[in-house]
């Protein structure tokens, strides 16, 4: 049996991108390396992703015309290409999109890396506490410098388990349990933002199995785990329920209250996102500019203890401040072209990850940390994949 150079070059990228994947909750340097390593080899092996990009043409279409903007709106206020450097994730990965991986090797990589991060995890509690991560900050964060990147990522595990378990009715113990480590790690990290995300993945799943005329699922099951989901993290006894109770005013130039001041950053983030909107709502101001502008914004009202950052919490309002508003519509266009594949449940299983990234992104900004949106991104590219190699 003759072997092609093809085959060789798919399998390798393939476990290439395992190891990636794998890596991102155990070590992000290594993850890294796997990441080159896989781009590398699919872009050797250009006659088949050729074939693959093609096929996708209104996806990357798409892309060019998004990045062709954001280069051109970086060349107007002659931003550094470290600035721009993320927003070229989504060109840079495209290689990616020859990553093929069918129902079995989705549920491998799941579970390794529910594994894996529960290792992580007990390995950080033995040696530094449970609540202690690199950074010194006291939130459990993984393998990320931000703790809302790591709760991105474990939530994300959690719902492609929970498409699996109740939409493929998939009744692995093993899967269950990788579910319920990535819901425990997720908790560690005390970050409040994917619940809407997971809360409205869960809905979504709930509707799409009842219109299932052949599913053996009742469609009340992820709506009965919902339920489980949310009274653990509002009545059970643990640090992030705590934070979610906290619901009282807080005034931000008191240092006592800065911990707790997370809600009112980002209302004032996004009321000076809104208003420079109006004023630069043609090229936005670049985004090397931001730090400074919000920094006089917030002098100008008289608050003292936030200190401006690179990004606005919020990565609609971020981007079409930094870029102007037209950067939002072509960033939609990528994500509506992105989710759109022939076959029907890859593509619920697309959609359920768009919504948690979607929902994230009304919290956080992730084309501002390169984990978050390289993991999003490299993710969606393999899942849209046409063919399996065995």
């Amino acid at each position: 049996m003759t072997i092609s150079k093809s085959y060789v070059l798919e399998t390798l990228s393939l476990s290439s991108f395992f190891l990636y994947f794998i890596f991102n909750f155990f070590d992000r340097s290594v993850s890294n390396i796997f990441l080159l390593i896989s781009l590398l080899l699919c872009m050797i092996n250009y006659k088949s992703l050729y074939e693959v990009i093609k096929s996708n043409s209104r996806l990357v279409i798409s892309i060019f015309v998004f990045t062709l903007y954001i280069s051109l709106i970086g060349f107007v206020h002659n931003s550094p290409l470290n600035e721009l450097d993320n927003y070229y994730r989504f060109l840079l990965l495209l290689p990616l999109l020859l990553i093929s991986l069918n129902e079995t090797r989705i549920i491998r990589l799941i579970n390794i890396s529910a594994g894996v991060g529960l290792v992580h995890a007990l390995y950080y509690d033995a040696f530094y506490g449970i609540h202690l991560y690199p950074m010194n900050v006291y939130r459990y964060s993984g393998t990320s410098s931000v703790a809302i990147t790591y709760a991105n990522m474990c939530s994300i595990g959690l719902m492609m388990c929970m498409y699996y378990i109740f939409y493929k009715n998939n009744k692995s113990y093993l899967l269950m349990l990788s579910a319920a480590i990535f819901l425990i790690l997720y908790m560690l990290t005390e970050t409040r933002g994917p619940i809407i995300g997971i809360v409205l993945a869960f809905i979504y799943l709930t509707l799409v199995i009842k219109s299932k005329t052949d599913s053996s699922i009742n469609f009340k099951a992820p709506l009965i785990v919902l339920t489980i989901f949310l009274i653990s993290i509002f009545a059970i006894p643990n640090p992030m329920g705590e934070n979610l109770k906290l619901i009282r005013s807080i005034d931000i130039n008191e240092p006592s209250n800065i911990k707790n001041a997370s809600l009112m950053e980002r209302s004032f983030y996004l009321i000076y996102g809104i208003e420079e909107i109006n004023r630069s709502y043609i090229t936005g101001i670049g985004p090397q500019n931001l730090e400074v502008k919000v920094s006089q914004y917030l002098n100008s009202h008289g608050v003292k203890n936030i200190i401006a950052g690179d990004h606005l919490h919020n990565e609609f309002i971020d981007i079409a401040v930094k870029f102007g508003p037209l950067s939002l519509i072509l960033l939609f266009f990528i994500y509506f072209f992105i989710t759109k594949t022939e076959n029907k449940e890859r593509r619920i299983l697309l959609n359920i990850l768009m919504i948690m990234l979607i929902s994230s992104q009304l919290t956080q900004s992730h084309f501002a940390h390169h984990q978050a949106i390289t993991f999003f991104i490299a993710l969606f590219y393999a899942l849209q994949s046409k063919k399996d190699v065995e």
